[in-house]
């Protein structure tokens, strides 16, 4: 009869013989997976770079020019945001392809640099329509373009200078190009136009408690026709249409008076400058 404890030995090597097998046959299973991975890698490197060299044209392609600094007005988020996640897909790692740094075919490494490019040319694009859009967020419409700048645009209503030098803060991130003096451009034209508003507002609520002189209405009534705002200038104009009881003439009167005034003043200098003709020389005939 059969020894106990060789029977359980039995059982136990067999065991120990199972788990081996098992083990062994989950490491070549692992190692011909990894192979597998590896021997992928290798063969996508050809179409990788050729995706990526697409997405490389088309992330251009969204540039008017090859300096890449002004954005083609057809450049939108979801475009860039689409190009993005195509980009996202180009396997170009070990860990993209699951294996070791050591078995990543050489080229791939080359091939990380330029997607890393891209990235940077998208990420740029990115930020450029972020400014666009909160310069755009300024004014009553859209800026009339971002291939040139156009004085044209209208600040909204009731637009606060924070708004404008919180924009101005954010370009310090950005390299001085044709695209950065366009924003610039219309940043100015954004505070100049909320300046004047300020401005007026100020001499509007000094005038209505304070005297004042018809040479001072006059000024003001001018600068209110200088406001693109609409609203504002309306707003404006009714209460110096109140003012202007005072001298018996509306805004738009009086508008007009300093504005021929300032013409007379400028033809007055340009004739000062060129001088007064001289009387022509008192000749004998001989």
């Amino acid at each position: 009869m059969e020894k106990p404890f060789l029977k359980h030995a039995s059982v136990l090597i067999a065991a120990v013989l199972a788990l081996g097998i098992c083990v062994g046959g989950y490491y070549v299973s692992n190692q011909k997976q990894y192979q597998q991975r590896v021997a992928y890698a290798n063969a996508a490197q050809s179409n990788e770079k050729a995706v990526l060299n697409d997405l490389e044209k088309q992330v251009n392609e969204l540039y008017t020019d090859d300096e890449k600094e002004l954005l083609k007005a057809e450049t939108t988020s979801a475009e860039v945001d689409k190009l993005r996640t195509d980009l996202d897909r180009v396997k170009v790692t070990a860990e993209d392809f699951q294996i070791k740094e050591e078995s990543l075919p050489a080229d791939m490494q080359d091939l990380a640099k330029e997607k890393e490019v891209v990235a940077d040319s998208l990420a740029d694009v990115t930020d450029k329509l972020q400014v666009q859009n909160e310069v755009d967020s300024l004014f009553t419409e859209e800026v009339p373009s971002w291939q040139k700048f156009e004085d044209s645009a209208v600040v909204k209503d009731d637009l606060k200078n924070e708004e404008v030098s919180d924009i101005t803060e954010e370009l310090g991130f950005f390299a001085e190009d044709q695209w950065m003096d366009i924003v610039q451009s219309y940043l100015s034209s954004a505070s100049d136009q909320v300046q004047a508003i300020n401005e007026i507002q100020e001499k509007l609520a000094t005038y209505k408690e304070e005297e004042f002189s018809y040479d001072q209405y006059a000024t003001l009534s001018e600068q209110i026709e200088q406001v693109r705002n609409q609203k504002q200038h309306d707003k404006f104009e009714e209460a110096a249409d109140e003012l202007g009881e005072r001298f018996g003439v509306s805004t738009e009167g009086a508008a007009a008076e300093s504005a021929e005034a300032n013409v007379n003043v400028e033809d007055e200098t340009i004739y000062v400058e060129q001088g007064v003709p001289t009387e022509p020389e008192d000749t004998e005939a001989y």
